[in-house]
């Protein structure tokens, strides 16, 4: 079922890049699950970005082991408000989805992200251009069950309007 389907231009973007004007597609949908999230994934990029990923309520406690980066890992740890952002293929994105989060935040690249992209560190008048420069192909914000996608292929939110995804 469609919520709303529009037009989003990125001002921002066309500030930056003169006369050409890009635009990216944007459509609001319901969802039921995180299994049709999958199913309006563009397969064609296997670059994911998960930004601010909650592998868990923020007002739970959940007993956990984290490794650090040194290797070391912390065991039997109670934790809660864990967030990070996630580097991954569309295989564990597949897993991410089955773990039915309420909310997720998915870019979608075509080429690999940089290790030194930080999107909160981003200036907010040209963060779409860069992130365009960096391969953003789409952006996928789940809140609980709606599911808004922004494309810059047109023929991608065509074709999830016309139900052929």
């Amino acid at each position: 079922m469609f919520v709303g389907v529009g037009d989003k231009l990125c001002e921002s973007l066309s500030e930056h890049l003169g006369k050409e004007n890009i635009k990216m597609k944007e459509i609001t949908i319901n969802i039921n699950s995180n299994q049709e999230i999958w199913s309006l994934i563009n397969k064609e990029c296997n670059h994911i970005f998960i930004h601010k990923f909650m592998p868990n309520e923020s007002i739970a406690w959940w007993n956990t082991d984290i490794k650090m980066k040194n290797n070391e890992t912390f065991e039997e740890l109670e934790v809660r408000n864990m967030e990070f952002d996630i580097l991954t293929d569309l295989n564990g994105l597949k897993k991410i989805l089955d773990l039915n989060t309420n909310q997720l935040r998915i870019y979608q690249f075509d080429k690999p992200v940089p290790s030194s992209l930080s999107i909160d560190y981003l200036p907010q008048h040209n963060r779409e251009r860069i992130l365009q420069q960096n391969g953003l192909k789409n952006f996928y914000f789940c809140d609980f069950e709606f599911l808004t996608i922004l494309s810059s292929d047109e023929k991608f939110i065509k074709d999830i309007e016309d139900n052929k995804l």
